[in-house]
């Protein structure tokens, strides 16, 4: 009985006030209107991209996908995109001002959102005054990353090619020298060949046979030291072919122009605007105003009782 008293009392009221309530109401929806067209709020298009990381490999624990968030949002990225759109001039932030780049930071982060989805992809978002410029932005951070990880690429397997340089022609010069040693010997005491020819002079007779006694005593004499040098030479030779290799390739990866990030779905110059959601700005005033209205009538009710 009592709920029943209560509902009968509250229909009463807004049946009091009735009249109130609707010049309030039309009151409100006019003032939402107002507040949510173009002369309050800026309207803002929205243009936005799917990228995946590709042709990358991490630094750290981190997925490939974490590192292309990090450098999507790096400073270098956001000054890159505020010299080429004019930023400063476009969200109307004076450079004069003090805290200049904290505003433009600000505004930024208001305006561009990256972020990670969850199928490991990067969503890329930007909301501006223009949609052209709002399509341009999304396509020129993708660019401005691809020349950033292009650019830590670089520097990283230039450091590599210095390294692998200065060792491949270390190894160029040993080989040249063990070589040379091998030469000398090979001219000095006609060792060619010490295992073929050793079995072949051990097999002949000596009597009369003034060279192969020369050759036997030459093979005693520098075999073993041929022999090493036969063995180094096959060692250098095998680092010589690697270090060659690793230059080539550190060399190849500075030279090489690739993408580093896939476009899944590409930005496109939007017909609609995105933000204010002109019916939901309405909808918030005038709910809001209701409710107030109703906290107002109830403390006007409850002191015209006592």
């Amino acid at each position: 009985m009592e709920a029943i008293f209560r509902n009968k009392n509250i229909v009463e009221t807004v049946n009091k006030w009735k009249f109130h309530l609707i010049v309030i109401s039309i009151v409100a929806i006019a003032v939402g209107v107002f507040i949510s067209s173009p002369i309050v709020i800026t309207p803002k298009y929205k243009s936005s991209a799917v990228v995946y990381p590709v042709n990358i490999y991490t630094y750290s624990k981190e997925s490939e996908t974490e590192q292309m968030l990090q450098i999507f949002n790096s400073n270098d990225i956001k000054e890159q995109m505020l010299q080429s759109f004019d930023l400063a001039k476009h969200y109307k932030i004076s450079k004069q001002d003090p805290q200049f780049y904290t505003y433009f930071l600000d505004e930024y982060g208001n305006n561009v959102s990256i972020n990670k989805t969850e199928y490991e992809s990067v969503e890329i978002t930007v909301l501006d005054k223009d949609p052209k410029i709002a399509c341009q932005m999304v396509d020129s951070i993708i660019s401005f990353y691809d020349k950033k990880v292009a650019s830590l690429h670089k520097k990283k397997h230039s450091e590599a090619y210095v390294i692998s340089e200065k060792v491949f022609k270390q190894k160029i010069y040993e080989l040249d020298s063990l070589e040379k040693l091998q030469e000398n010997i090979r001219l000095q005491y006609g060792i060619l060949n010490y295992n073929s020819q050793i079995n072949e002079v051990t097999k002949g007779n000596f009597a009369g046979n003034n060279e192969a006694k020369q050759l036997f005593k030459n093979l005693q004499e520098k075999g073993i030291d041929f022999q090493r040098l036969d063995s180094l030479i096959w060692y250098a030779r095998r680092d010589y072919l690697y270090f060659k290799n690793q230059t080539e390739t550190e060399l190849r990866e500075i030279k090489k122009s690739i993408s580093y990030s896939q476009v899944i779905s590409e930005p496109i110059v939007a017909d609609k605007k995105a933000y204010p959601i002109r019916w939901l700005v309405v909808a918030i005033t005038f709910v809001t105003a209701i409710i107030f209205s109703i906290i107002v009538i109830t403390i006007i009710e409850s002191k015209n009782k006592k």
